[in-house]
């Protein structure tokens, strides 16, 4: 069978499978209330760390960086630029040690 083909069969297979119930155990992933982005630029030293830490933990990168960025908003009683500020030095004290 080609690829195309074979791409062809499943997509027809999924659409006529789409309204099937769920097997139980089965986690949805998609379908959860975050629909904003957030783009982060790293060096490669500091995404080389990130995604270590991500590994470590058996999590993805942005689940990491998600829940780093959640427990920073959610403990801080303090003003969000002082937040954001504080972050910003975390990063360049992790860019420090990485260099």
């Amino acid at each position: 069978m080609r690829i195309d083909e074979l791409i062809a069969a499943e997509a027809k297979a999924s659409e006529q499978n789409k309204d099937a119930e769920l097997k139980p155990g089965t986690k949805v992933t998609r379908g959860h209330g975050r629909s904003k982005t957030l783009q982060v630029r790293l060096n490669d030293d500091e995404f080389a760390a990130l995604a270590s830490v991500a590994e470590e933990r058996r999590v993805p990168i942005s689940t990491l960086a998600r829940g780093m960025l959640l427990r920073e908003l959610n403990g801080a009683e303090e003003d969000p630029q002082a937040v954001i500020a504080r972050m910003r030095s975390d990063l360049d004290a992790l860019a420090a040690q990485v260099a």
